[in-house]
């Protein structure tokens, strides 16, 4: 059993995922293999049992796939130090933008937000574990009432630039994990300056529902899993 709020929870599971990367502190470079481990409420709302466990297995493969995306070979960067902003731009690598140091700490608060925001109400997210091989501690942590503490605003913590969305990365319902950043004196629109910009979550959204249309008047299986291409995004700096 665990606590989550105020309530006791009997029945969860648990997603552990391993990652290797680069985290940039100061000027230095560090190789670091992680191990985070997530524990899923199911949402018991006013559906069918069938229902109930049909979506919370879609947003468990909707959760992974966007943790093996972006994490795989990530670059950690503190986005308010300019010279370690610009030793992560110089990688090829996926850089996942941290509002200050990118101490595990800090981290596993980012991706918690995150999950929340694509698991939605299908699935709360309970307690976290993050393991760094850098470090000898753990960090757990929670947030059952939502309150992260960390910048509302993209305005708050980027300033190098000016970025497309208003609502930073961990709080939007998308398949990144840094801003993109309009070009300076630009007279182009952000439709044109971010046209070849694809979320790769709309991908797997238009994946589950194909899966889905080819089950109507057929009884309704377990979520199978849904094979979405890698994606390497495309960054505007």
């Amino acid at each position: 059993m665990i606590k989550h709020g105020k309530n006791i929870i009997r029945n969860y599971m648990t997603m552990n995922f391993e990652f290797g990367g680069i985290r940039i502190q100061d000027g230095f470079m560090t190789a670091v293999d992680w191990e985070l481990s997530v524990n899923l409420i199911v949402a018991q709302r006013a559906k069918s049992r069938e229902d109930v466990e049909y979506r919370a297995g879609v947003m468990y493969q909707k959760l992974w796939f966007w943790l093996d995306a972006n994490l795989q070979g990530i670059v950690l960067v503190n986005v308010e130090s300019e010279d370690d902003l610009y030793i992560a731009n110089l990688s090829s690598n996926i850089t996942l933008y941290c509002p200050g140091n990118p101490s595990d700490d800090l981290v596993i608060k980012l991706l918690h937000s995150k999950l929340t925001a694509l698991a939605g109400k299908d699935i709360g997210i309970g307690e976290m574990r993050l393991k760094a091989s850098d470090t000898s501690i753990c960090y757990t942590y929670d947030c059952p009432e939502g309150d992260y503490e960390l910048p509302l605003t993209t305005s708050e913590y980027y300033t190098e630039g000016t970025c497309r969305d208003v609502d930073p990365w961990w709080t939007r319902n998308d398949g990144f994990c840094f801003e993109f950043v309009k070009p300076e004196d630009s007279e182009e629109t952000d439709e044109e300056i971010f046209a070849g910009i694809v979320d790769p979550m709309i991908e797997f959204e238009r994946a589950v529902s194909v899966m889905e249309n080819t089950q109507i008047g057929m009884v309704r299986e377990p979520a199978r899993i849904v094979q979405v291409e890698k994606w390497k995004p495309k960054k505007v700096e």
